[in-house]
């Protein structure tokens, strides 16, 4: 932030091009660059009103700068000129997608999916940097000459992991006909709220008008909080299926049933594009001989497919342990169960027979995945992929997919339970498995690691050395789980 300094010093105010909320945007002439630039100002009377809008305004350059992406608009400058708060940002000529929705009421497919692909990209940005746009809507994504769209105005943003909360108590941030549910229902809202946004902006280029309507606010919340989305199938009957399916998907008023990724989004939207149907084409192969299908010895004959190693040792000790861990994937709200420990507690025993006990209730596979031998979380995603059987589409029938998207797009229908061995050394990818337990409802993941994985969906078993205590006799001794084992090794 530039202070001492005054606007007039670089930057020349040519006519005003804009009123929000909070600010006027004004377009001027870079007297440094000769470029036409953009200047957002805080208006006096809202800093009057509501002092904390200044940590808001602030707020909004600073995250400008950290998100640096084609599609947002680029952060010139901040300027702070006797008590007066200024943004300089890029002007993106081309006026905003509201604009051409009321000039063109609704859009070409191609189009809307050619927008809708960027807008993907520029929210993944700002999620992976744990920042909610909440107020996505068609008058904040500006285009360029080329149609090329730019996301703006972040001045409500949340922060994910922000210990300061500048929202007004019982405050509902956003514009009515974009608000999701959750919001709706003042529930704390994460990164689904925006898909939610999203999801009626997609219904609102492609149709002409949002989903969701009423003649009064209290109309239109009830109809956002209990009303199906007109049938775009039935609206639009040459639509591609997979794009309906997409929106009624973002559309889902259970944000638990909600497509849980902007990177899942822009994944299926760019599969629509190039007319790749990842369900058709990315199937499982048989895996190679070097990672065969081992019987486990308490699994002969037909049954589901797995990969368990096999076991030369009866599994002694630890039953306690084993039927709490039984316990703990039989509950639903339960993804992810994390056995923590030291190295040499029998984490990775544990975890094979707790899969092994599960056989029966994951049609589509138990598998274990060995992460020791890797050195970067580079390799995880191919790592999963060759202990599952799945196989890669190459980049030339995907149009660039990544084989992140692709493996998430192939979990999303599938029961398995996978087993993430030895994740300790690989904190920096833990992020892969909360992608694939959002995208897949249906697939649950036991980790082992000497370090929790940090994760909000993570339930964690810890585990210790074996009892081992005094005895009277050699048969006492006999009835401790850490003699029996050393009997059996």
């Amino acid at each position: 932030m530039r202070t001492g300094q005054t606007l007039a010093d670089r930057y020349t105010i040519t006519d005003s091009i804009g009123q929000g909320g909070m600010g006027d945007v004004y377009r001027a002439l870079d007297s440094t660059t000769g470029d036409t630039v953009a200047v957002k100002c805080l208006r006096p009377d809202v800093v009057a009103w509501h002092p904390q809008h200044v940590t808001r305004f602030q707020r909004e350059g600073e995250l400008l700068r950290q998100l640096d992406h084609p599609n947002i608009v680029d952060l010139i400058d901040v300027i702070e000129e006797d008590s007066t708060h200024f943004i300089v940002m890029e002007y993106v000529s081309g006026g905003s997608l509201r604009d051409l929705l009321i000039e063109q009421r609704n859009l070409p497919v191609d189009r809307v999916l050619r927008i809708a692909l960027e807008l993907a990209d520029a929210l993944t940005r700002a999620h992976h940097l744990d920042v909610i746009h909440r107020d996505l809507k068609p008058a904040n994504v500006l285009l360029a000459d080329d149609g090329t769209p730019r996301l703006t105005d972040f001045g409500t943003a949340h922060l994910v992991d922000s210990t300061q909360d500048i929202t007004l108590e019982g405050a509902v941030l956003g514009t009515p006909h974009y608000l999701s549910p959750e919001a709706l229902s003042n529930i704390p809202i994460d990164v689904r709220a925006d898909i939610w946004a999203f999801g009626v902006m997609l219904f609102e280029m492609l149709v002409g008008e949002p989903p969701f309507t009423g003649r009064s606010i209290t109309a239109l919340a009830q109809a956002i909080l209990s009303a199906n989305p007109p049938d775009l199938e039935q609206i639009l009957p040459d639509l591609p299926l997979a794009l309906v399916d997409l929106v009624q998907r973002m559309l889902e008023k259970d944000r638990a049933a909600r497509l849980p990724s902007v990177r899942l989004v822009g994944a299926e939207i760019e599969a629509i594009l190039r007319g790749v149907d990842l369900s058709d084409h990315v199937t499982p192969r048989t895996p190679p001989p070097s990672r065969s299908v081992f019987l486990h010895p308490t699994q002969i004959g037909d049954g589901p497919r797995h990969n368990l190693p096999p076991q030369t040792t009866p599994f002694v000790g630890r039953e306690s342990e084993l039927a709490e861990l039984a316990r703990l994937l039989d509950d639903p709200g339960v993804r992810l169960v994390t056995i923590l420990g030291p190295g040499g507690m029998g984490k990775s025993r544990l975890s094979i027979e707790a899969a092994c006990a599960q056989l029966s209730r994951y049609p589509d596979g138990v598998f274990f995945v060995a992460l020791a031998p890797l050195s970067t979380p580079d390799s995880i995603v191919s790592t999963v992929a060759d202990a599952i059987g799945f196989q890669f589409l190459p980049a030339d029938q995907t149009g660039g997919i990544s084989e992140a998207a692709q493996l998430l797009a192939f979990l999303a229908e599938r029961t398995m339970l996978l087993v993430l061995d030895n994740f300790e050394h690989l904190l920096d990818g833990s992020g892969l498995v909360s992608e694939i337990i959002h995208a897949a409802p249906e697939v649950k993941v036991i980790a082992t690691s000497r370090e929790k994985l940090n994760l909000q969906e993570e339930t964690l078993f810890r585990i210790a050395g074996m009892h081992f205590p005094d005895w009277e006799t050699p048969e006492d001794a006999l009835e401790y789980a850490a003699v029996k084992l050393f009997m059996n090794s």
